[in-house]
């Protein structure tokens, strides 16, 4: 956690202040009682909020007013203190230091740094950020995330897919989705690279749609006539049997034509389970230990753990796509098995006579044709099944993300409410999170839409998450503790207290609370700031 910052521009009656030092649960930093907010209480949360990578304290006023600076602290993970420096001019650069904040050389970038957090806060969940994990849940005045009316969004301009699928993976949920998601990928990777064959015609043109599709199948319908027909011209000697064999060959023909273009689907139907469960080959022991060779301190376990869920999901894709393969070759077998059976009567009727130069170019003309067509139609067909295969895979991934979804909803609003339940000596209603899919989510408490309440419960459910997962801390600037009732804030001082985990909150206008509030934020505070030059940068 993190227990010390300090920086040269940290000024209190001109000179330097001490270190900041903090602790597990409550730590606030204390404004005036007449709720000034022009003392550095915003600054110092962005402050905060900057050692733990973030970079809103960049823009924020102090930075402006003072110019660049650096700020040194301190982490601490299970009993060793681990020290730091960020300098504002050159924030991507992490230095790494020695006691008294000496540094040693060693510089990470903050990509580096913020995995190292991710790690040693054991938040090293697929797919999530430690960036992502942490800016959802610092709230502070210039971050953009204190709308109470959108509280899941965490990052400027993000989205509510996005918003939603970054509490999946905070509550390490999104392994279980992540098969479902990398089929999607790869989809939409065959598909984007079938049209980019089609774009530079390393693949044949297609028809524009199931209209032309179906108007083709009907010319080729008539061209095929018109060559039995044709070919049939050319029997010598023809009587009445001749001719009702020909007419019995066409109809066979034309029976034959039908059942080769359903088993033409069918085999395409085939490919595509074939590529289904071509897809998702995971990594042996064998590739986990080569692996281990060339980065010995990869950690395996975790590999091995990641691997046997995939494939865990894997199987029981298999075992559908299987199933489903088994029933399409039954039915590949028996259209053949009725083709064959055509052929053969087709042959049984013979062909007699011989054929002029007439009849060969006329013929190679009217099979040309057909030919082009069932080109045609085959590239529609094959980008119609991609299409499909597309979908398939995205239905799939919105299907396990809302059982997901809702299973958390489930958790998240057992715990707001049970935290709500603590705050009032009267029951009221808790706020409540409803998925509505997966890229959809409303939150209010019913019956309540004021200000305060809607306030009250981005606090509530910032405190359930911090319950409920394995995000390490949270940060509430003063804008939005002002804004709720007085009772309510009484209640909220006591779940702050109580947490375990570090909650860091900017505070004012303590005289209007209970003795017990009063103490309770005297106990737990860690920079008390006022005016005449006892700002955070204070001259």
């Amino acid at each position: 956690m993190l227990i010390e910052m300090a920086s040269p521009a940290f000024r209190d009656k001109g000179k330097e202040r001490p270190p900041i030092r903090f602790k597990a649960g409550l730590n606030v930093v204390l404004g005036k009682e007449d709720g000034k907010n022009s003392i550095g209480k915003p600054s110092t949360m962005l402050a905060i909020y900057f050692v733990f990578g973030g970079n809103t304290y960049l823009s924020s006023d102090g930075v402006k007013h003072i110019g660049d600076h650096t700020i040194f602290f301190t982490f601490a993970f299970d009993g060793k203190r681990y020290r730091f420096a960020r300098n504002t001019a050159s924030s991507d650069e992490i230095q790494v230091c020695r006691e008294r904040y000496q540094f040693t050389g060693t510089v990470w970038s903050k990509a580096e740094f913020t995995n190292w957090l991710r790690e040693h806060y054991h938040i090293d969940f697929s797919g999530l950020s430690f960036r992502e994990t942490m800016s959802s849940f610092f709230r502070v005045y210039g971050k953009d995330n204190t709308d109470e009316r959108r509280l899941l969004r965490g990052l400027p301009g993000e989205t509510m897919q996005k918003s939603i699928g970054i509490l999946v993976k905070l509550f390490d949920r999104y392994k279980e989705v992540e098969v479902f998601s990398s089929r999607l990928e790869e989809q939409k990777k065959k598909l984007s690279a079938y049209r980019e064959a089609r774009k530079y015609r390393f693949v044949p043109d297609l028809v524009s749609g199931k209209t032309q599709y179906n108007a083709n199948i009907a010319q080729i319908h008539r061209l095929q006539i018109e060559l039995d027909t044709l070919t049939s011209a050319q029997v010598e000697d023809q009587n009445d049997l001749d001719i009702e064999k020909m007419h019995m060959k066409s109809q066979l023909q034309a029976n034959k034509l039908r059942l080769e273009t359903e088993m033409q689907s069918r085999q395409r139907k085939l490919s595509l389970l074939d590529m289904s469960l071509e897809y998702g080959l995971y990594p042996t022991e064998a590739d986990l230990s080569a692996l281990q060779e060339f980065f010995p301190d990869v950690n395996v376990r975790k590999l091995y753990e990641v691997e046997k869920y995939h494939q865990k999901l894997a199987a029981i894709l298999d075992e559908q796509f299987s199933l489903e393969r088994q029933a399409v070759e039954k039915e590949i077998v028996g259209l053949q098995e009725q083709i064959q059976t055509l052929q053969t009567q087709i042959s049984q009727l013979g062909f007699v006579g011989s054929l002029s130069k007439e009849f060969l170019d006329r013929h190679s003309e009217i099979k040309g044709h057909i030919d082009a067509l069932k080109i045609q139609n085959e590239a529609y067909l094959t980008l119609t099944n991609l299409q499909d295969a597309r979908k398939q895979a995205y239905d799939m991934l919105k299907h396990a993300i809302v059982n997901i979804l809702a299973d958390m909803e489930h958790s998240i609003n057992d715990k707001m409410k049970e935290l709500n339940d603590s705050l009032f000596a009267e029951p009221r209603k808790a706020p409540y999170l409803k998925f509505n899919a997966y890229n959809s989510y409303q939150f209010e408490t019913p019956d309540d839409t004021g200000t305060g309440s809607n306030y009250k419960g981005m606090v509530v459910y910032d405190l359930a998450i911090l319950y409920l997962t394995s995000l390490p801390a949270i940060a509430h600037d003063s804008l939005i503790l002002k804004n709720i009732s007085d009772d309510t804030i009484d209640g909220i001082m006591k779940l702050y207290a109580q947490s375990k985990k570090q909650v860091f909150i900017a505070f004012g206008k303590q005289a209007a609370y209970k003795t017990a509030t009063r103490k309770l934020l005297a106990d737990n505070t860690v920079l008390a700031l006022s005016d005449h030059h006892c700002e955070l940068y204070g001259g």
